[in-house]
């Protein structure tokens, strides 16, 4: 699997090019050759992948890809068995989880965990304690309220965990992570769980964290979700990086198909647009 992802793609080609004629951003994350195994076995693979300074990356791939794994080595709960993982130029891929919120990256996690015993704002006010600003008690409380407003909890402030929906819960895991002033902020699954509804009202509330300046990783299942959110799609698939793209390029790609449908979904699907093709050449021969 490493060879495959040392290798430029096609797909690699063309993200290099909408690099150098798109968002122009510099390189706020930059992941060099990474690898994690555990007990041998690579659960990211020699991959390597840049993020830019305002946008926001989504990352796919089946279940056990890696995706999750990937973020746990961004967000420093796991160390990297080898490869590099630099922040605004920094080497953090020995940088502690904490020392990470305070050069400003938060994250969430997949299943919604709010702090026993507080409401909350209490929570959102741990969260702006915890992050990369030396604030007050005080001026954790006003950060906490302003967090809230922003992702449209304000009038939840006073609920403890028991109180909170599946929405609310996954909500308050995100304003927690801003309540940090992050600068990259990653979320690994925020949607699972939600509504059509509330999956529009994500996709909405994660664009309007965007367009405030802070760069974004988005680890998603829902594949409409992460195509409206993103600038860029990165797929993994057995650790190793499949495709890197636009998402629309990446989401039609026949490996990512077969990647979650299977080989036989791809070889239907390679041959009914050649059969297509076909057809449409033979009628453009009778007109």
């Amino acid at each position: 699997m490493s060879s495959d992802s040392s290798h430029p793609t096609a797909s690699d080609t063309s993200a290099a090019s909408t690099w150098a004629t798109g968002n122009t951003g510099a390189a706020l994350l930059e992941i060099t050759g990474v690898t994690k195994r555990f007990g041998g076995l690579p659960a990211v693979d020699n991959l390597t992948c840049a993020v830019r300074q305002g946008e926001t990356l989504g990352i796919i791939g089946p279940n056990g890809a890696g995706k999750s794994t990937l973020i746990g080595l961004i967000g420093g709960s796991l160390v990297p068995t080898s490869g590099v993982i630099r922040f605004d130029g920094q080497d953090i891929s020995h940088l502690a989880p904490h020392n990470r919120a305070r050069i400003g990256i938060a994250r969430t996690f997949q299943v919604a965990q709010p702090f026993v015993g507080l409401n909350v704002r209490e929570n959102v006010i741990v969260g702006a304690l915890f992050g990369r600003r030396n604030l007050s008690r005080a001026e954790a409380g006003r950060v906490a309220d302003e967090v809230l407003e922003q992702v449209g909890m304000e009038q939840k402030a006073g609920y403890i965990g028991g109180q909170l929906t599946v929405a609310d819960r996954k909500r308050l895991e995100v304003a927690r992570a801003l309540a940090t002033s992050p600068r990259l902020l990653l979320l690994d699954e925020v949607m699972s769980g939600l509504t059509g509804n509330e999956v529009m009202q994500a996709v909405e509330l994660i664009r309007r964290i965007n367009r405030s300046g802070v760069t974004v990783i988005v680890v998603e299942h829902i594949l409409r979700a992460i195509k409206g959110v993103s600038d860029r799609v990165l797929v993994i698939h057995h650790g190793a990086k499949i495709a890197e793209d636009l998402p629309d390029a990446v989401l039609s790609d026949p490996r990512v198909i077969e990647a979650y449908l299977g080989q036989r979904y791809a070889q239907q699907q390679k041959q009914a647009s050649a059969d297509q093709a076909q057809t449409d050449e033979w009628k453009g021969g009778l007109a």
